[in-house]
């Protein structure tokens, strides 16, 4: 299910960074949303007949029964969601940062083109190889870049590595100060209309959250799952405005109009 995006482009831009990332998420979401689909759909008698289909199996002694199978496709499904948003998170951050490296490196470059090269790669290098929350604060030194999604781009990691290591249970080490590990979620709220003669409802973008202390299980529901990744659209929009605001202020030119945060049906 992995969509990491594939760094094939020959140029590199803000543009093209937005589009091979942004077009990854909407892949990641349109097959999260097929295998939800399809799981909804799928029943014991459905499992059995195809399991007896070849009248063989590999281990029929190991063979498991419908709802352990059922158990077992769903925390797969679960982790490979939070690993490729976290590696797609990461994988941004990267192309981003070299972004950023060019653009405060375009002087030297055309005075000795080798020696930036040399520097702007031994740079990337040492970012690439850094945790997550590193890149972040990264940037900010390095470019004043910011980004309110901060926070839950870092839950999503940190949920990944409590699925993998402590198959779901939360501990002391994958909470913040509060004691929480907190994930965010973007969703549409339309907010009624007004009294006046004509009004229209108003469609809103707003933050749902979630919280999880030491010892709870790391569970979500579908919908949770597929607000991960709307949560993540948002990221790479701020990501994006902040990237392109730093190359205005370093290139001395007017940044490109504003985006939405996230598409909508």
């Amino acid at each position: 299910m992995s969509n990491e995006p594939s760094p094939q482009q020959q140029t590199i831009s803000l543009q093209a960074i937005s589009q091979n990332f942004l077009g990854a998420l909407q892949r990641q979401f349109d097959l999260l949303v097929y295998n939800l689909a399809a799981a909804a759909q799928v029943n014991a008698e459905r499992y059995d007949a195809i399991s007896r289909q070849l009248k063989l199996m590999p281990v029929p002694q190991l063979h498991q029964n419908f709802a352990q199978t059922q158990g077992y496709a769903r925390n797969l499904l679960v982790r490979q969601t939070f690993n490729d948003l976290a590696s797609m998170a990461s994988a941004c951050l990267n192309s981003c940062h070299l972004l950023c490296q060019l653009i405060k490196n375009q002087a030297a470059l055309k005075i000795d083109e080798q020696a930036a090269n040399k520097a702007v790669g031994e740079a990337q290098q040492a970012f690439e190889q850094a945790a997550l929350n590193d890149k972040f604060e990264r940037l900010e030194k390095d470019f004043s870049i910011m980004c309110g999604t901060e926070d839950a781009i870092i839950a999503i990691a940190v949920a990944f590595r409590v699925l993998m290591t402590r198959n779901g249970i939360v501990a002391a080490d994958d909470v913040n100060e509060d004691g929480e590990l907190v994930f965010e979620f973007k969703t549409v709220q339309n907010i009624p209309p007004a009294k006046e003669a004509g009004a229209q409802p108003e469609v809103r973008v707003v933050d749902l959250r979630r919280v999880f202390r030491e010892g709870d299980q790391l569970e979500l529901s579908n919908s949770e799952l597929l607000g991960l990744s709307i949560t993540v659209t948002a990221f790479f929009h701020d990501l994006f405005k902040a990237v392109d605001e730093y190359g205005a202020r370093t290139l001395g030119v007017q940044p490109s109009p504003d985006t939405s945060v996230a598409g909508q049906n």
